[in-house]
């Protein structure tokens, strides 16, 4: 069994904001921001939508927007700067156990 392809994706930037584009199939772009912006763009074809990825990307760039990653999962990855004591996130260890039993406040 094959996994699904992850879809094509860009993210531009400019100071503090962000466009994340992305293209979940075939011939369906969606845009996210900058801010609460959210666009879908359907086309009748791959040619149209070609000529429409160039023509954004020549306007976002020449507007001060940079491409910051092409088909990054911004999600990947362990955010901890210290490995997790059990795989599930949601069960303590036995040291968690103790630390946060120390640190109740008794009433």
């Amino acid at each position: 069994m094959t996994s699904p392809q992850a879809p094509a994706t860009w993210l531009f930037r400019r100071e503090d904001e962000t466009i994340w584009i992305v293209r979940p199939e075939a011939y369906l772009l969606l845009m996210f921001g900058p801010g609460s912006v959210r666009k879908q763009y359907r086309f009748g074809g791959e040619d149209e939508m070609q000529s429409f990825q160039v023509a954004l990307a020549e306007n976002l760039t020449s507007t001060g927007w940079v491409l910051w990653g092409v088909d990054r999962d911004r999600r990947r990855g362990e955010r901890r700067r210290t490995p997790r004591a059990t795989p599930d996130r949601r069960v303590l260890s036995q040291a968690d156990e103790t630390t946060v039993e120390s640190q109740r406040v008794q009433l």
